[in-house]
This record gives structure tokens, C-alpha cells and sequence, in this order.
């Protein structure tokens, strides 16, 4: 699940363009064709507002995080930082990610009554619209563009 993301992040998953998209072609995408103006592609994202955290106790991993040698007791370690003998006694850490009205920037409505007119001539091309829905579980990386690191990634197994 996110081990494809991180993958096609870094090249180890082909990835398609948006123009090659067909419809259905994955979970939640849709491709489509629809009357335009411009011929402009369109892009069209639907999610649920959400909140993770997670709370970990790093020494219950201590191998995983590098923190073996640092927690024993049998002998100091830091010894820059201090002259008595120092080791880790307590390592956690927090983390809490969430999406919603303040992440996203908002879109505006205004309602104009009008008088009766002519009608506009139909579109003129026909666009591609792809839209993306998720409103079931779904994973997400942050990621640091320039370098192409993940900072951050979960699971909304609820939305």
C-alpha cells in the first residue's frame, strides 16, 4: 500500500501521465471526457477532512531506531554532554497529521440573479477531466519535493 507510493516515488513503479489515464483506471479515479471552453484539463479531488496520531515508545524498538547501545545501562554513554555516566532511559515520540478546511485553500460562490438573454453556444472542445475520490481507506506521503524524501506518511483506515 504505501510501500507503491514510496516505490513510485523513486522510480521503482511506472508511473501514467494524467492524459494516458483511462476511467477506473485505479481505485477512486475516474477519466473522462466533458464539454469545455478552453480544452483545458481538469482536475478533480474529493476527500474527507481528517486527523491522525500516533503515539510511539521507541525503546520498545529500540534495534529499529538505533537506540540499542544508547539505553544500556552497562556502561556511560555521552560523555560530552556529561561526567556522569548517561544512558536513555525514555524515548517517544508523537506525531499527528491532519487535512481539512485550513489546508485547503476554499473556493468562493457568488449568485447573480439575471435577466433572460440568448443562450450561449454549446463548448467548443472536449476536455479531459480526471477526478480522484477518497472516502475509503486510503494511505498519503508528504513528501519533499526537492529532494524526493517522504517527511511524512499514514493511513485513514476510517474517513
Amino acid at each position: 500500500m504505501l510501500h507503491d507510493g514510496v516505490a513510485a516515488l523513486g522510480g521503482g513503479h511506472p508511473t501514467v501521465s494524467g492524459a494516458a489515464l483511462t476511467d477506473g483506471a485505479g481505485p477512486g479515479l475516474g477519466a473522462t471526457l466533458v464539454p469545455s471552453y478552453d480544452g483545458a484539463p481538469s482536475l478533480s479531488l474529493t476527500t474527507t477532512r481528517f486527523t491522525v496520531g500516533a503515539d510511539h515508545d521507541l525503546l520498545e524498538r529500540a534495534d529499529l531506531f538505533g537506540l540499542t547501545t544508547a539505553a544500556a545501562t552497562s556502561r556511560g554513554h555521552f560523555p560530552g554532554i556529561s561526567d556522569q555516566p548517561l544512558a536513555v532511559s525514555a524515548a517517544r515520540q508523537s506525531a499527528t497529521a491532519a487535512f481539512g478546511p485550513l489546508g485547503f485553500r476554499a473556493a468562493a460562490v457568488t449568485v447573480m440573479p439575471v435577466a433572460a438573454g440568448s443562450v450561449p453556444p454549446p463548448p467548443p472542445y472536449r476536455a479531459q477531466r480526471i477526478s480522484a475520490r477518497y472516502d475509503r481507506p486510503f494511505g498519503f506521503l508528504a513528501v519533499h519535493r526537492a529532494s524526493g524524501l517522504v517527511l511524512v506518511a499514514g493511513w485513514v483506515a476510517t474517513p
